[in-house]
């Protein structure tokens, strides 16, 4: 993809463009497939929640488990409303331009969990941090699992639904990419650089789908990322998500390590060794 396009008014198939293209098509019907996703994914975390009788404020790692819970019923909201209006597939949701590819997705978590599994072991070892907590193994599985769900869940709402959303109304993909993630940004009520940190994820994840034209490659770096911010706050090492004590400093180490998979992706890419074509 050539990055003068991200300023270009797009004319042709593209990902943030895409729904567009539908003969079914209408400027209205995002905001309705929202409020279809918003009911549906109510109503499924309610039952959810009702089931589990978990008090959220028992423990950091149950208020994640019980938010990741509520995030993933995003995923059958948003596929009901889109597949309603839209009468199209979930692969042609989550890749619209070309089939969604799961050697894409395994190679980008195997590349992100190194790198952040690498980086977490050097955190760990310079500051002498120690596991404080005993997780049960249903909870380490539940931290194993559901943020992969969950990251998913948020790709498919942030960098789909909403940047194709924008991409449709504005039909010029850099504005798509920008306006989702200040949404994206919003969702997480943190201080200001944990802000800024969740922000400017939300523009690198956005202009990595817009690249790749799809959510794989997003998808898998998210669900890296939460696999590791629950187990360090499962385990007692971190004592929560979006917390006061994130500095410039460490606002900067966050976007390195975000972008050291990144660049990784890109360089396997220039050797045609990730299959993003089209």
């Amino acid at each position: 993809m050539e990055i003068s396009k991200l300023f270009k008014k797009s004319e042709g198939k593209e990902f943030t463009t895409f729904p567009t293209n539908l003969e079914t098509y209408a400027w209205y019907k995002p905001i309705l497939i929202l409020i279809i996703a918003a009911i549906v994914s109510l109503a499924i975390s309610f039952v959810a929640l009702s089931i589990l009788r978990v008090d959220p404020r028992s423990s950091n790692i149950m208020g994640l488990i019980i938010t990741a819970i509520t995030v993933i019923a995003m995923i059958p909201g948003i596929y009901i409303g889109t597949k309603l209006l839209y009468k199209i597939p979930f692969s042609t949701q989550v890749a619209p331009v070309r089939k969604w590819n799961w050697g894409i997705y395994v190679k980008v978590f195997v590349i992100a969990l190194i790198v952040y599994a690498i980086i977490m072991f050097i955190n760990i070892s310079a500051s002498g941090a120690k596991i404080s907590n005993n997780l049960p193994i249903l909870l380490f599985l539940l931290c194993l699992i559901l943020p992969i769900f969950q990251g998913f869940a948020e790709e498919y709402l942030c960098r789909g639904l909403l940047m194709q959303t924008f991409g449709s109304w504005f039909k010029i993909p850099i504005i798509a990419i920008i306006l989702q993630a200040a949404i994206f940004a919003v969702m997480h009520p943190y201080h200001f650089f944990s802000l800024l940190s969740v922000l400017c994820t939300g523009i690198v994840y956005g202009l990595i789908t817009w690249y790749a034209q799809g959510l794989e490659v997003s998808s898998a770096m998210h669900a890296v990322n939460n696999i590791f911010s629950f187990l360090a706050i499962g385990l007692g090492i971190q004592q929560g998500v979006g917390g006061a004590g994130l500095d410039p400093i460490a606002f900067i180490m966050n976007l390195v390590i975000m972008l050291i998979p990144i660049i990784i992706v890109l360089v396997l890419d220039k050797f045609n060794l990730m299959g993003f074509e089209t």
